[in-house]
């Protein structure tokens, strides 16, 4: 039988058409989704090196042409693999060059985004962590000086969330908070650096977008050990946060006086 041939349709199931011969409907194409095939993906993983890392994370996030702030900019390593065909306009600042990254010089809601990587752990002395800034040079973490009584990984933390304050003063809404941490040992006990930030930032008004771990290449040593406490750490994290969008005050309480009217009254 031909399959495009019409067909009766019996006067019982649809008597209106009683007699009429009727063409079976051909059956609509799916329509195809959008999108090709494909294994290059950015990752939540990588091994290798920060100047590495950073220009995928641009990639995926921030826009071509976007306004940056790198606000511990140092010598730059972040930026040395960016494309410059992406043409952001990076405004570069250090506290080695005066500028705090608790006290920018910018006004209110003006950037795109914000770079964050201070020194992230208390350095107690010797040769420990000579790779990374010192904090102990840099923010006087063991005397005073540094805006803060705490010490150690507290003075870490506090460093972090005063930054995490300015940035959100100085970023548009919806604008991106990009930095740089590590977890560590501090007195004998973990401190999850990573998971502390999250936390905190989260109450400041940010959301956290995405969590990049950067595993070092080769094998980190120490000079002396005699026994060994914890699981040395050759990672650390880039957190990917947004700005949440501020509701204006009066909008606010319209909103909530409108979720109270719709309210049901209990009886």
């Amino acid at each position: 039988m031909d399959k495009s041939a019409a067909t009766q349709i019996p006067a019982e199931t649809n008597p209106s058409q009683q007699g009429k011969v009727v063409p079976i409907d051909a059956k609509k194409k799916r329509k195809s989704p959008a999108g090709v095939p494909t294994n290059k993906l950015i990752l939540s993983s990588h091994v290798g090196t920060n100047e590495d890392l950073f220009p995928q994370i641009l990639d995926l996030y921030v826009a071509p042409k976007s306004t940056v702030a790198d606000v511990t900019y140092g010598k730059g390593v972040f930026w040395r693999k960016v494309d410059k065909e992406k043409k952001y306009v990076v405004h570069k600042s250090d506290l080695s060059k005066g500028i705090d990254c608790r006290a920018l010089p910018y006004g209110n809601d003006v950037m795109d985004c914000i770079v964050l990587d201070p020194p992230y752990m208390h350095t107690p002395g010797g040769t420990a962590h000579v790779n990374h800034q010192n904090f102990e040079s840099y923010y006087k973490n063991n005397s005073t000086g540094n805006k803060t009584e705490k010490k150690y990984h507290e003075a870490v933390l506090e460093l972090y969330f005063d930054a995490a304050i300015e940035a959100k003063r100085v970023l548009k809404n919806k604008g991106l908070f990009i930095v740089k941490c590590q977890d560590e040992v501090c007195a004998n006990k973990q401190r999850l650096t990573h998971v502390e930030l999250i936390n905190e930032f989260e109450k400041q008004g940010f959301i956290c977008e995405d969590v990049f771990i950067l595993v070092r290449n080769g094998k980190p040593g120490v000079s002396r050990l005699l026994k060994q406490a914890h699981a040395r750490k050759n990672h650390s994290y880039f957190l990917v946060f947004r700005k949440k969008v501020a509701i204006p005050k009066k909008a606010a309480k319209s909103k909530k006086a409108a979720k109270s009217k719709k309210a049901p009254k209990s009886k």
